[in-house]
């Protein structure tokens, strides 16, 4: 499984064959997770927090 943006080039000229087509397309679901009191840490705070904006704005 590949987002179709890596392989529509691949696709197009028959390099890949797109084998199924779900009816509803995959998620893409992230999981951030950290260990337990990671959160005493400024640099993982801030790191965390950019990775959660990214995800949001994106």
């Amino acid at each position: 499984m590949l987002p179709r943006s890596l392989c529509e080039e691949h696709l197009a000229d028959g390099r890949l064959a797109l084998l199924h087509e779900p009816v509803e397309p995959p998620l893409n679901t992230l999981f951030l997770v950290q260990r337990p009191g990671a959160d005493a840490d400024p640099g993982v705070v801030r790191v965390r927090d950019r990775l959660q904006h990214a995800a949001r704005t994106w």
